[in-house]
């Protein structure tokens, strides 16, 4: 089996991977919900309709009765809820191909379409989670890299101590931790995004979005580190142990040069997986963060709707941090497959 076939059959198990997810999907969010919470004697329509919007009053006017039965109405029909099931799975596969995820409900104090929300809220995740991905990443290579070469010795026990203690570290434990840590260091609290940026314009707010960003950042980068740092370290020292690179040093090429052009070109692919991977678990990292920090992004929104049932924002959601650890997934079993051919080939 050659690259091109191999691809292609990842690609198929995505897809269908794909599909059995917004299936699930649909029968957590759309079905299971108000198979739980319904009486007998209410049908799943009307249970449905009264979670979106509540009954009317009793004596309520003319005008709000035909309020009430319009908006429900239009509920009803927005999901097919009187249509049958298959017609309304189709309704919903559909939706969720399109990304139309509807509008949210609850009382999370979010409304209208839960897609405008994802939007907004994007780039603070974005920021939060790449900023402190990559630089998990450049510092757990360069340590892992030093540490390795320098086995037993002083930089590599401690780093290997500190790095562990601090992956340990529940992260909701860590930030109150550097929370407490910078009113001891500077006398003043953590101010979070929205008091940061409270009636601020100009470089002003961008100073507020980095001052409300640090902490956060510091948390995740500490405890990303250690697993990056332990997967160099033994990565490294199983390559500087090679024949071709005792054969560099034998050739009496400077210790850098062994290091970094012999020893960690070949070692640096499994790196690269671990990081596609983290890519995939991005978004759900965020959530205990961006809580933690009252980041307004995508981990706090989850949360939110979580805790006010805002089901179209946990379905939607659900669905898109599948698709990101679907698409990561299938990065790196291609780029396995590009860099070894013993992948493609097997």
């Amino acid at each position: 089996m050659g690259l091109r076939q191999y691809v292609a059959r990842r690609a198929i198990y995505t897809i269908v991977l794909l599909f059995i997810i917004i299936a699930f999907n649909f029968f957590l969010f759309q079905v299971l919900p108000f198979v739980i919470s319904c009486s007998s004697t209410s049908t799943y329509q009307h249970c449905f309709e009264n979670f979106y919007l509540p009954e009317q009053p009793p004596h309520a006017s003319l005008n709000a009765s035909n309020y009430y039965r319009t908006l429900r109405a239009a509920i009803s029909n927005a999901y097919g809820l009187n249509q049958p099931m298959y017609v309304r799975f189709g309704l919903y596969f559909v939706d969720m191909l399109t990304f139309n995820f509807g509008a949210h409900v609850g009382t999370a104090g979010a409304n209208g379409p839960v897609l405008t929300t994802i939007e907004q809220k994007t780039p603070f995740t974005l920021l939060l989670l790449g900023t402190s991905t990559i630089a998990s990443f450049v510092v757990g290579i360069g340590l892992g890299v030093v540490a390795a070469a320098r086995r037993g010795k002083i930089l590599d026990i401690s780093s290997l101590a500190i790095l562990l203690f601090l992956t340990n570290f529940p992260v909701f434990f860590l930030g109150a931790v550097l929370e407490l840590t910078q009113i001891g260091v500077s006398g003043t609290y953590y101010a979070p995004f929205g008091a940061a940026t409270f009636l601020k314009a100009g470089y002003l707010y961008y100073a507020g979005i980095l001052s409300a960003l640090f902490l956060p950042f510091l948390a995740l980068t500490l405890i990303s580190v250690g697993g990056v740092f332990l997967t160099q370290r033994a990565v490294m020292i199983d390559t500087v142990a090679e024949d071709y690179v005792l054969m560099a040093r034998a050739k009496g090429l400077p210790e850098r040069t062994v290091l970094y052009k012999h020893a960690f070109r070949n070692a640096v692919l499994p790196i690269v997986t671990a990081f596609i991977l983290s890519l995939a678990g991005i978004l759900a990292g965020a959530v205990i963060t961006e809580t933690v920090f009252a980041w307004p992004g995508l981990g706090l929104a989850i949360y939110e709707a979580v805790i006010n049932t805002d089901f179209p924002m946990e379905q939607a959601m659900f669905l898109i941090i599948s698709i990101m650890v679907l698409i990561a997934t299938f990065g790196a079993d291609v780029l396995y497959g590009f860099l070894d051919p013993r992948v493609s080939t097997g």
